[in-house]
Order: structure tokens, then C-alpha cells, then sequence
């Protein structure tokens, strides 16, 4: 039976209306939405969320006035779009929602693609074609509130904007689940550090001629009620919202105040790095509170490095270098991690300060090793060595890619061929036996 949009609609004022538009606003969208759930008719339907791709570029060029009239007359020709039992709604700005039969998805997909739209401009005619990014979720049974018709489909916005760099996605169970554990984690970090629930483990450094342990890399670990969240899980998200510095900065003490109890205990340490995320950069004072946090620990500054991954953006290169720099005239050593990965630059080498350098596991991750891979990697290795600089390649764990790196010139690895990260309560025993 057709659904009655008589009985579904919602009344248009100024309390469900978009001013601008005269297309619902959240609350009327809601509202609509709310009905079709009483008709058993919400399965129904798609929802979108939607936005008009480089809108900002659009004002920027014909100016606020010329750009809400684009916006009006796009308004217009969604709706002109919508059947009568269908749904669109103006969030504000460039963002819009609606409400599509799941069989016309396709077809409204394709419409968002390209609508023109004609305004005046210096009292000439001017057509403007528009396209948007479009995030959508095929309504089931279990919806648990209703604002799901705009939180879902927006987080299939975000996926296809930013991590497929699609214009659309669908969402799915498993990225809904994602975008679940990332406001779990955002909710869940301060209390979780306040009460010490991440904590390091140390992943071996290995001199593989002499079969000695030379260092260790500081692995965070986050073990919440009782399971382990994987590293992939909070990392990210953390990096995203700017928390990550909190979390590199517990680490980095974390792991001081494991290197002071080792030495207290008898044991003689070994130079462990800890990661700082590109992201830390934006904290002005981040070496000098690398360098007091060490130096309140009491130890040695030459029991830690400083790990950081290079990167290609001109402006972030600068300000990596100058934070480099800053660490190496504090007297605390760097790493750089991930080296040729990606569009690493030889310009690195000279203009970074650098105690140590991390060969990429790319270079390794093959089961056929070319002439070209010997001969970049040797390179690499001896220009690194005449500057001074330590070299060592990570995620070695066959026999055939020690052989590989050794050949080349690198004689320290790390990766599973020799050890996995380990608690610290087993690398303290690594430490008492340093022999492999």
C-alpha cells in the first residue's frame, strides 16, 4: 500500500524549517522521520547526508550574497526531485539530508552528481554545476533512536571524505562499529590514563652479528576492563582529535620511570625509543617537555630516543627539523622511523640531526629481492654510516631478509626473527640475559 504522505508529512514553519531554504531543518526531518517509523515504513527508505563539494571555493569567488542564492536555488532542485512520500532537509550551510525510497537510491546518487544551478552575477547569467560528497545508509529493523537517520549516513560522509577519498560511501556494520569504538575511546582516554591503564611494552633492538641486545623500542598498550584494544583501535582516533600528545607524554614517563627501576634493581639498561606522533608537533614547547621529563626521571639522557616519522608536507618538514634540532642541542637523541616509506627524501639525511635511522619494512617485505632493492638499501646505509648516523631495519623476521640486510651493510634489526614486544616484567629478564 502507498504510503499517504498526508499522514507523514510535518507542518512547515519556522520551528521545522530551514530559513534559508524553506526545506526541513533537523527538527522537521526528524519529525518525518519519526512518522514513516510509526507506519512500520522506515526500513523502507535510504538516508543521506550530504554536501556540496568545494563550497568554500564557491563563496570565496562570488561572495556570500551570490552563494546563498546558489544554495536557494540547489534547495530547489532537490526538492523538485523528492516524490511526495520522500524527504529533504537543510542542516545549515552546505550540508543536507534526505530520505529516499531504497529504490531510487542509485537514481539520487546519480542526480547529486552534477545539478546546475543559474544565478546573476554583475546582472550576467552565470550556470553553476555542483556535485556532492554523499554518505548513505540503507535503513534496517534495528534502529535504536531516531536521530541514527543523520548520524549514520554522516559517518559514511566522513569515510568516503576522508579515508576513501570517494565521493560516497554506504555505511556498513563495520564501519559503524568503528565509528562506535572511536566515541568509546574519546570517552573513555582520560580515565583510562588517570588510571594507569596503558602501559609500555619493549620490543628488542638486536645486534644480529653478535647476537646482543642493544636496544628496545617502547610499544603503548591499553588493557580496558579486562581486554586488550588493540593499538589500530585508540591510535588513531587519538591522533584525530589531538589526545595522542597526553598519551606520548605517559609513555615517554612511563618508560623513564621503567628505566630507573631496572638500574635500581641491578640491571643494566639498554637505549629505548619512544614515538612521538607528527601530530605533537603542534605543541610549541614539545622538546623542552621531552627534555624536563627525562630529566626529572633521573636517568641518563642517552637511554632514550626520540622516535619520529618524516614527512613530505614543506611547511611539517620545517617544523620537524626545527624540532629535531632543538632535541639534539637539549642532548637527547632522535630517530627517524619508516625511513623510505612512501616519498622519503635523501634531503633528510642532511639536514636532520638525526642519532639513528629506522629502514622501512617495505624495503624487506618481499619474498624476491632485486638488484635495484640491493643497491638502493646499500646506499642508503652508507650514506647514512659516512654522516654518522646508526642505521637499523625493522620487521625483519625470515632468514633470507636478515641475510638481505646484512649483505647491505645493517647489522641491527628488529622485528619477530629475533623477539616480539614483551611485557615489561619479560624484557626485565632480557635485560639480565642479553645474549640471543
Amino acid at each position: 500500500m502507498a504510503l499517504d504522505k498526508s499522514n507523514v508529512s510535518v507542518q512547515l514553519n519556522n520551528r521545522t524549517t530551514q530559513y534559508l531554504t524553506g526545506l526541513y531543518n533537523a527538527s522537521g526531518y526528524l519529525q518525518f522521520a519519526s512518522r514513516l517509523e510509526r507506519f512500520g515504513r522506515l526500513s523502507d527508505y535510504t538516508a543521506f547526508f550530504f554536501n556540496i563539494r568545494g563550497f568554500g571555493m564557491i563563496n570565496q569567488k562570488y561572495g556570500h550574497k551570490v552563494g546563498d542564492e546558489i544554495i536557494r536555488k540547489y534547495a530547489d532542485k532537490l526538492r523538485s526531485f523528492v516524490q511526495p512520500q520522500e524527504c529533504v532537509g537543510h542542516l545549515g550551510e552546505d550540508n543536507f539530508t534526505a530520505l529516499i525510497l531504497k529504490g531510487r537510491r542509485d537514481l539520487f546518487v546519480y542526480f547529486l552528481s552534477r545539478v546546475g544551478v543559474t544565478v546573476y552575477v554583475d546582472k550576467h547569467k552565470e550556470q553553476v554545476f555542483l556535485s556532492a560528497s554523499v554518505g548513505m545508509w540503507d535503513i534496517d529493523e534495528k534502529v535504536s533512536g531516531i536521530r541514527e537517520v543523520i548520524s549514520r549516513p554522516s559517518v559514511a560522509l566522513i569515510h568516503a571524505r576522508y579515508i576513501t577519498h570517494k565521493t560516497t560511501a554506504l555505511a556498513s556494520t563495520d564501519m559503524l562499529n568503528r565509528d562506535f569504538q572511536k566515541k568509546e575511546v574519546v570517552e573513555n582516554f582520560h580515565t583510562a590514563l588517570g588510571n594507569e591503564e596503558f602501559f609500555v611494552f619493549y620490543q628488542p633492538k638486536v645486534d644480529s652479528k653478535k647476537r646482543l641486545l642493544v636496544g628496545a623500542e617502547g610499544l603503548v598498550r591499553w588493557k580496558h576492563d579486562g581486554d586488550m584494544v588493540p593499538p589500530g583501535a585508540f591510535i588513531p582516533t587519538l591522533e584525530q582529535n589531538g589526545e595522542i600528545l597526553f598519551l606520548d607524554y605517559y609513555v615517554l614517563q612511563r618508560t623513564c620511570n621503567d628505566i630507573r627501576l631496572w638500574m635500581e634493581a641491578g640491571l643494566e639498561p639498554v637505549t629505548i625509543s619512544v614515538n612521538f606522533s607528527r601530530k605533537d608537533l603542534m605543541d610549541a614547547e614539545l622538546a623542552d617537555n621531552i627534555n624536563n621529563i627525562i630529566e626529572e626521571s633521573g636517568i641518563d639522557k642517552n637511554l632514550i630516543e626520540i622516535e619520529v616519522t618524516e614527512t613530505v608536507d614543506d611547511e611539517e618538514h620545517g617544523i620537524l627539523a626545527d624540532f629535531i634540532n632543538r632535541l639534539y642541542m637539549l642532548g637527547v637523541k632522535t630517530a627517524i622511523d619508516d625511513f623510505g616509506s612512501g616519498y622519503s627524501s635523501l634531503s633528510t639525511l642532511r639536514e636532520f640531526q638525526v642519532h639513528t635511522l629506522k629502514i622501512d619494512r617495505s624495503f624487506i617485505n618481499t619474498d624476491d629481492f632485486s638488484w635495484k632493492d640491493e643497491i638502493i638499501l646499500t646506499d642508503i646505509i652508507r650514506m647514512a654510516k659516512r654522516l654518522g648516523i646508526e642505521v637499523l631495519t625493522e620487521g625483519v623476521e625470515r632468514e633470507d631478509q636478515l641475510s638481505f640486510v646484512n649483505n647491505a651493510g645493517c647489522d641491527v634489526i628488529q622485528g619477530y626473527y629475533f623477539d616480539k614486544p614483551l611485557c615489561e616484567e619479560d624484557f626485565r629478564k632480557r635485560l639480565d640475559n642479553k645474549n640471543y
